[in-house]
């Protein structure tokens, strides 16, 4: 349980006064401030970051009954290790704009955290605006010689009236803690290391969605895909395959392997504003959400949105083992499956073409695997207003493997180009099985990489 003065009592900041503690000295052993990351791309400079801003403000953040759902930013100290909050307040307000601009950055809609602010502060200042969202908590219970878990966190805050539904917590932990996402009374999600993609990895999960553990890098299973990372690999699901889909709200997504039965859409959090598009990022991606993922048709049926020509037949991939049935988190229910046969070469195309601007780059990509072995290209087939085929791209020829792995082909679209049809293409004279997943139309504008495009595997 935390004292009055370092919850700043509601009569403290109702008549503008702050009270502040003196900034004891860190411990020498510990030190919470980590290097933000630069992949894909450098984050811009300090001065650069947007400032996000305060969505509500109250004048106790303990006392958020109704209002907007938001995110309650904390300090957290002890003793052992100092109260440093004067320290490190514009440092930690600096560290949640940039969770909110990888968040606003990761497509092209436009969309935010609703962040939560308290009274008492001019917020036209920088440090202002830092003391509003910022509030420092001294946690009784922490354990400076260990390591505190998030449930005592939890407990504090719960017990220092910091325990209405209306909020979730990020708690920048100045002792030995965890990074982690905990709900219990009431939901934290806590880091020592301080860094965007580690506070914004943690806060997304607690909308109760798990790691998707699919391959960015071939031959790699382990990356996850659905969250900015602690490496900010420019996640919050970059290709758009699994709960994350600000185009379609009503899209829901599994948030966890077979047989769990949770479906979601992270897009749609109350914690964070409604997308608006559009506002080019670093993924700009035209294709649905069943386009992207197969999601909605059960094991063994057809897959709407899709069209099978030539030498071979499809069927959404019957379950099986987690690891070798979908990409999306190989979890026995999604992925469609090619059976592919030698009279003809085999093509599975997305059947909506999606409209496309002459000298625009764009880029395909899909992740695919097989449990034999088989070759495969990707192929951009470029159509004119008549619905005429103008030309096509194609990738080089990819021998699958049993591990799934992403590819992609890139182009400029023709003259005279208006829609384009993507197709996963297999040569004639191959009689085996692949699985197609994780589907990408990204369009290559984002001004933010060398071709404009997202990095790919």
């Amino acid at each position: 349980m935390s004292s009055k003065l370092y919850r700043f009592g509601v009569a403290m900041v109702a008549a503008g006064v702050v009270a502040l503690a003196t900034v004891s000295p860190a411990r020498a052993d510990f030190n919470p401030i980590s290097t933000e990351p630069a992949a894909p791309y450098a984050q811009p400079a300090d001065a650069n970051v947007p400032r996000r801003g305060c969505t509500t403000t109250l004048p106790d953040p303990a006392n958020a009954t109704g209002g907007t759902p938001a995110v309650q930013v904390i300090y957290a100290w002890h003793e052992g290790n100092g109260n440093n909050y004067e320290a490190y307040v514009e440092r930690i307000a600096k560290i949640v704009d940039r969770m909110d601009w990888l968040l606003d950055e990761s497509t092209d809609y436009d969309q935010h955290i609703n962040l939560s602010c308290r009274t008492g502060y001019g917020t036209g200042t920088y440090s202002g605006y830092a003391h509003a969202l910022v509030v420092p908590e001294k946690i009784e219970a922490a354990d400076v010689s260990g390591e505190t878990g998030p449930d005592v966190i939890a407990d504090d805050l719960e017990a220092a009236g910091y325990d209405n539904a209306n909020r979730t917590y990020v708690v920048f932990e100045d002792f030995d803690g965890t990074a982690t996402a905990h709900c219990g009374g009431v939901c934290v999600a806590t880091s020592d290391e301080w860094d965007s993609g580690t506070m914004m990895h943690e806060l997304i999960h607690l909308y109760d969605v798990d790691h998707a553990k699919v391959s960015e890098v071939p031959g790699i299973l382990a990356v996850n895909d659905v969250m900015t990372s602690q490496y900010n690999d420019w996640q919050i699901d970059q290709e758009f395959n699994t709960y994350y889909d600000p185009s379609e709200l009503s899209a829901l997504f599994h948030t966890s392997n077979h047989p769990d039965t949770r479906r979601l859409n992270v897009a749609a959090w109350s914690r964070f504003t409604v997308p608006t598009c559009c506002d080019v990022g670093y993924s700009n991606d035209l294709l649905t959400a069943q386009e992207r993922t197969i999601e909605s048709q059960a094991p063994y049926g057809s897959p709407s949105g899709f069209t099978v020509s030539g030498g071979g037949w499809t069927q959404v991939t019957p379950p099986g083992p987690d690891g070798a049935t979908s990409a999306r988190y190989y979890d026995g229910r999604r992925s469609l499956t090619m059976n592919v046969q030698s009279y003809a070469d085999g093509f599975v195309s997305v059947t909506r073409r999606p409209a496309v601007t002459a000298g625009q780059r764009y880029k395909f990509f899909a992740r695919l695997t097989t449990a034999t072995s088989g070759n495969v290209k990707l192929r951009l087939s470029w159509y004119n207003s008549s619905n005429a085929l103008l030309s096509t791209s194609d990738s080089s020829t990819h021998a699958l493997s049993s591990s799934w792995q992403e590819y992609a082909v890139s182009a400029v679209a023709p003259a005279g180009a208006a829609t384009v049809q993507l197709s996963v293409v297999s040569p004639s004279g191959q009689n085996f099985a692949y699985l197609l997943d994780s589907l990408q139309l990204n369009r290559c504008d984002n001004g933010r990489t060398a071709d404009g495009c997202r990095i790919d595997a």
